[in-house]
């Protein structure tokens, strides 16, 4: 199912995760490594799966698709052995995602605590489409972008966006945004929806904790954050579109230059030295 936008690009519904990232429009998470990192790490860096990434993958679909829990399997109770790598296959081939058990009793408790946040449950009620996959162009820039949504919540002009957290209080979650760039991400996401004909007026996140008692913060990011995170995008933006056209991808370091190790780091001179 398509939903038609204003720029002629399209809101595709249910399009596999695969597919939506075969796709070579810029997405958030390649303008974070553009504007974190360097175009080199975008184009020939490698994307690694993780335990904490299947985890995060777990307690989305747990959380915000539960008719497919089914897909989110519970396997042995550690990832080492033929045991292991024997379901792994199983799970792979049926297209889910193997816990440990260990693991899977975690993802459906942190989906649980989401839910009975009252804040969290009201954002994720109303005129919601999960996951949609949105492609746009950028006709400014001759650039195709694209992004996908935890959540949009059409009534209220909104993008939920689910984070699982080490800390999800106010200043870890503070830190951990801008370190993995979700000020980027809340930015890129808006610049997609607006080129799509849809304004948001909110970009809300819902952290949830990983270990028990698996607290639930809700969080938007104030105006300097936003203004940040706008400059990164335009920043990536023009570096993508130049790299395009070039062919070069390369990153700002690599010809000789002096350093000065870390002031912290001095204990035998002073600044006199």
């Amino acid at each position: 199912m398509e939903i038609m936008g204003a720029n002629s690009m399209s809101i595709k519904l249910n399009l596999d995760n695969e597919e939506y990232h075969l796709s070579p429009a810029l997405s958030a998470s390649g303008a974070k490594i553009i504007a974190q990192k360097s175009l080199a790490h975008y184009k020939y860096g490698e994307f690694k799966s993780s335990a904490a990434f299947d985890l995060g993958t777990a307690t989305h679909t747990l959380c915000l698709e539960p008719h497919r829990s089914n897909t989110v399997w519970c396997g042995p109770e550690t990832r080492r052995g033929k045991a292991w790598t024997e379901r792994k296959e199983e799970a792979e081939a049926a297209g889910a995602i193997l816990l440990t058990e260990a693991e899977y009793k975690i993802a459906h408790d942190m989906a649980k605590a989401v839910w009975a946040n009252e804040e969290a449950a009201k954002l994720l009620t109303g005129d919601i489409l999960i996951e949609p996959s949105v492609f746009v162009k950028d006709d400014v820039r001759n650039a195709e972008l694209r992004c996908r949504p935890d959540a949009w919540r059409k009534d209220i002009a909104a993008i939920i966006d689910l984070k699982t957290t080490v800390d999800p209080s106010p200043s870890g979650f503070a830190s951990q945004a801008g370190k993995l760039g979700y000020h980027i991400q809340d930015q890129f996401y808006r610049m997609c929806m607006a080129l799509e004909g849809h304004e948001i007026d909110r970009f809300v996140f819902i952290a949830v904790g990983k270990e028990a008692p698996y607290c639930v913060g809700v969080y938007e990011l104030d105006e300097r954050s936003l203004q940040e995170g706008r400059a990164a995008v335009e920043v990536a933006l023009d570096k993508f579109v130049m790299a395009q056209e070039s062919g070069v991808w390369g990153y700002d370091f690599g010809e000789l230059q002096t350093l000065q190790i870390p002031p912290y780091t001095f204990k035998f001179t002073n600044e006199q030295t």
